[in-house]
């Protein structure tokens, strides 16, 4: 087995038989599903129910009662995956069809990397194509996204990930698993901020490719997990556990740090904002 898809679902009914199809019509055959349903009050489990009936390499887990963060799903995922590879397909999006395949590729040809990641198209909840998220990242940098590229874990953190998450979506993600294990799974804490904590820990014991198409289709909606990021205090906490952890782990210019002073500033000016309006 070469890949473990994990679908962590809940209430995506509207989504889940498009995702799941983007999975079965893949180049790359190698693989298993697991789906993870949160429980779900919609008409996900007829579904879930319905794919494993018929597929034998989908299996599915019903939670009792809804487990409240998206990263406990992920973990529980890769505890039952059998895969050396995993990806996270959050059951919102969907992928084209070569997306494991050169993914895998990539993976496979280098046995220090921990994550490989690709471009997506970003749409909204009428289907419309909206953007590259690769077009969104000039504030970072101009080129860096417009072409394929490698670099060391550390290199990543220090040149962007140490400011904010721009690997996106997990969904555009494919992990080693044994690096995923070794940086100590995604952390049970964080409500919103747990991917881009997982992928910091993996780039501090490995590397990094980027494929610049996009292999992946990421979904904005009313019910993302997005739209609440400023309706709270606890993204901005999170913010700032993770920029204490990167002070930590790599040594950063005084611009660099003036940068997450900014950013978090920011942060505040848009809850304030948010506030204002409820």
């Amino acid at each position: 087995m070469t890949v473990s898809v994990i679908i962590p679902n809940y209430n995506h009914e509207e989504y889940l038989k498009q995702r799941i199809e983007s999975i079965l019509n893949q180049t790359w055959r190698d693989f298993e599903i697991i789906i993870l349903d949160d429980c779900s009050t919609d008409g996900s489990r007829d579904i879930i129910d319905d794919y494993t009936s018929r597929f034998r390499f989908i299996t599915s887990y019903y939670n009792s009662r809804n487990s409240g963060s998206p990263f406990i799903q992920w973990d529980a995922g890769v505890s039952k995956a059998k895969g050396e590879y995993i990806w996270i397909a959050e059951s919102d999006d969907y992928a084209e069809p070569d997306f494991l395949e050169k993914t895998t590729a990539v993976m496979t040809g280098n046995q220090e990397l921990g994550i490989v990641y690709c471009d997506s198209r970003v749409y909204d909840e009428r289907n419309k194509n909206v953007y590259l998220v690769s077009e969104k990242k000039a504030f970072f940098s101009r080129t860096k996204w417009r072409r394929n590229y490698s670099l060391t874990g550390r290199k990543e953190i220090t040149d962007n990930l140490y400011l904010a998450n721009t690997i996106n979506n997990a969904s555009s993600v494919l992990f080693r698993k044994s690096k995923y294990t070794e940086a100590g799974l995604a952390g049970l804490s964080m409500k919103f901020c747990g991917d881009w904590f997982i992928y910091l820990r993996i780039l501090l014991i490995s590397d990094i490719s980027y494929i610049a198409e996009p292999l992946n289709n990421y979904r904005l909606h009313k019910n993302s997990t997005f739209n609440s990021y400023f309706a709270g205090n606890t993204y901005l906490k999170e913010v700032s556990n993770i920029y204490s952890f990167v002070l930590k782990h790599v040594r950063l210019n005084p611009k660099k740090k003036f940068l997450m002073a900014v950013y978090l500033v920011r942060i505040i000016l848009r809850r304030l904002l948010v506030f204002m309006k409820t």
